[in-house]
């Protein structure tokens, strides 16, 4: 096999790929969140989508979920957001920690840690 035919076997391959990828993306973007009316999912939305990616509440444990909350109060204290309050705080957490990886039944696939939509 010549140079030529390897580096267009090469650029086949990243086309697949990088196809795969945004096929993937577009995917975890028609994923909806569970229980999207509730004042958790609510404020979840509004708050976290505002400046990242929504992750649905499977792809992490409940435990996780509470360190990453309370990373991201310190997140938005740096970058001069304001924080949850309280009240946001124990809603958002609630729901997360509802549907949480640990809290769904043991017979139910994981969830990806792919982001998922925004309504």
């Amino acid at each position: 096999m010549c140079r030529c035919e390897k580096i267009a076997r090469l650029r086949r391959r990243a086309v697949l790929v990088v196809v795969a990828l945004a096929l993937a993306a577009l995917g975890a973007c028609s994923t909806p969140l569970p229980d999207p009316q509730s004042a958790g999912a609510q404020i979840y939305q509004v708050r976290c989508s505002g400046c990242h990616a929504l992750y649905a509440p499977a792809s992490l444990t409940a435990a996780m979920w509470e360190m990453q909350v309370e990373r991201m109060q310190t997140v938005m204290l740096r970058a001069a957001v304001n924080p949850l309050t309280e009240q946001e705080r124990f809603l958002v957490l609630t729901y997360l920690k509802a549907h949480a990886t640990d809290a769904t039944s043991a017979s139910a696939p994981a969830a990806s840690a792919a982001p998922v939509a925004s309504p």
